[in-house]
This record gives C-alpha cells, structure tokens and sequence, in this order.
C-alpha cells in the first residue's frame, strides 16, 4: 500500500527566494554590514508585537516602521523614498537555484504544493511571479487572510483548512528555526532547508526533514512517500 503523500507548504522568503540583493540594499542604506540582520530581527519581532497585543499591520508596513527604527540604532539618515526605493526589492528576487528543480521533482511525483508566508498576497504574488514559480503551487497562502503572524499556531492549522486537509497531512518546509518551531507545535510536520546562516531553535521538538536545500529534500520526500 502506498505512503499517503502529505501536502508540502513552502516558507517563501530566505526557504524559496534569494534574500541576498536585499540584504546588500540593506546594508548599504544602512551604512553597516549588520544592518539587515538587525532590520530582519526587528521585522519580525514586531510582527508577533502585533500578534501578542491583538493588533495588525501588514508586513510592508512593519518592515517600513522597522527600517526606519533600525536606521535609527545605527544612527543613519534614510529618507521615505530610500526606505520605500528598498524594501521593493523583495518583490524583484531570484529563487535559488535547486527551487526549480526541487519544486518540479515534487509535482512529477504526485506531490501538492502551496506557500504560506508574513508577506501581503500582492507581495507574494508579484515574487513568485518574477521568479518563475507561480504555476507550482496550487495554493498561495498569506497571512494577511487571517491577520496572524506566523509561528502563531492558529496561522498553521487555518492553512490546513484552505487545503482541506488534517494538519496532520502537512509538511512545512522552511529555513527558519522559529517558523519549523511553530508548525511542529501547530501539529505539522516540518523540513528544515539548511540555508547559510540558519539554524534549528534547539529548545523546540526536531523536524521530521532536515536538507540542504530544495532539490535534496524533493528526494528525501519521494523516497519516504513511495
């Protein structure tokens, strides 16, 4: 009897898309090589802000808001148009290049996909499409549907909801330690993709996957799920 084949819900940014010409517009604006780490932190520390004080801003929002507070840590002078000129550069980034590849392993093994990301649907959209993978996912889940920051757990199983599965059925996979630690609480199960610089929350439950990218987990998968 064939293993069941969960649903495979992608992280989209740092897991699917190149941060990287964010990260050097970032750190030029700011003047510091660790300038989008600190803007990257504060982002989405204040995006659970929201969560935890029953309040909401979409993402664009609150990296807007956080880059002008990082600006301000680093003593630095940015201007609105410099901020905005910036933060439009997610919408203008390269997938890795073992995401085409992995993302079609899965579709040509029988695998359904969809994204579920902080970023607004316009975002999400306009990134998928500029990078070529809007015609894998037969879902695009944002947050902004239902106004809760991912790790919040409720975010997880409303995505669950919207495939019309258990989440139990669900796989998330994404290069985040914090957003694996909230799917694995959510009652999904979990890859985590070994993006440079990223690491596991060591205090959290271990992922069911772990690879080095998207093409090595599409193989893990299609093994396991015969």
């Amino acid at each position: 009897m064939n293993n069941p084949k969960p649903v495979i819900i992608f992280d989209v940014n740092e897991t699917l898309m190149d941060m990287a010409p964010l990260k050097n517009k970032i750190n030029a604006l700011l003047g510091s090589s660790e300038g989008f780490r600190i803007w990257f932190g504060m982002l989405l520390q204040y995006s659970l802000v929201d969560n935890c004080s029953n309040n909401y801003h979409d993402f664009t929002a609150i990296a807007d808001a956080t880059l002008q507070m990082a600006a301000k840590a680093l003593n630095a002078e940015v201007a609105p148009a410099q901020r905005k000129e910036a933060l439009q550069t997610i919408k203008e980034l390269s997938a890795y290049d073992d995401v085409p590849e992995g993302l079609q392993l899965l579709k040509d093994n029988g695998f359904r996909l969809a994204t579920l990301t902080n970023s607004p649907a316009a975002t999400l959209n306009a990134q998928l499409k500029h990078a070529g993978l809007t015609h894998f996912f037969e879902a695009t889940l944002s947050i902004d549907s239902i106004k809760q920051y991912k790790p919040a757990v409720e975010t997880y199983r409303w995505a669950a909801e919207q495939l019309s599965i258990k989440i139990s059925e669900a796989i998330l996979v994404a290069a985040h330690g914090w957003d694996v630690a909230g799917a694995l609480q959510a009652g999904m199960k979990a890859a985590f993709i070994e993006r440079k610089g990223q690491s596991l929350y060591p205090l959290s439950a271990e992922p069911s996957f772990t690879a080095k990218d998207i093409a090595a987990l599409a193989k893990q998968l299609i093994v396991q799920y015969k």
